[in-house]
Order: structure tokens, then sequence, then C-alpha cells
């Protein structure tokens, strides 16, 4: 894993395209803890911040942004990562400008 920053924090992931973390290192329970029982600081982190994950050459587009009450959303799924990438760009780009 190699560490990145995205203003002053820092982030574990395999690898990092334009500020969006290919398999990232995840806090614990971060598929299945309520968005309301999550600490502030790991909200402050992750919120809207989407992220890919690659599974056997298939990328999936997740994002903490409150479509699902207990998990990141799967946003995506894609054949190649380019794709995965072109689609964090252009959905999330005014929310990733505002951070």
């Amino acid at each position: 894993m190699k560490t990145f920053r995205i203003d002053d924090d820092e982030y574990q992931a395999e690898d990092c395209i334009d500020d969006i973390f290919i398999n990232p290192v995840l806090p614990d329970n971060f598929y299945n803890q309520p968005l309301k029982e999550r600490a502030e600081e790991r909200m402050r982190l992750w919120q809207d911040l989407p992220f890919i994950v690659s599974d056997n050459d298939f990328y999936k587009v997740y994002c903490l942004d409150g479509g699902a009450w207990d998990r990141p959303t799967l946003r995506g799924g894609f054949d190649d990562l380019q794709q995965a990438v072109d689609f964090v760009r252009d959905t999330y780009r005014s929310i990733r400008l505002e951070r």
C-alpha cells in the first residue's frame, strides 16, 4: 500500500488517480456501520469521497454519500479501470471541487 495526501489528510491505497483511490484501506466496519454511528472524523474523511475497488478485472465505484444508511453506496461497476475513473470524474466533479 502507498500513502497519499489530499489536503492535509493522509490515506492509504493501492493507487490514486486524480485523487481517486484505487483499493483504499478503509476503516473497520466501513461496509456495515450506520452513518449516524460513525465518528465525526471518519465522516469528514470519507463522506462524498468516491473510491474504486477492483475485483478480478472488474471495478466497482463506491461513495459514502448517504445513498445507503449503513454503508457506502455502490454507484457503478465497470470492466475497465479508466471507465471507472471517468465515471467518478464526471459524476462527482462538483462535489470534489467543493471539498
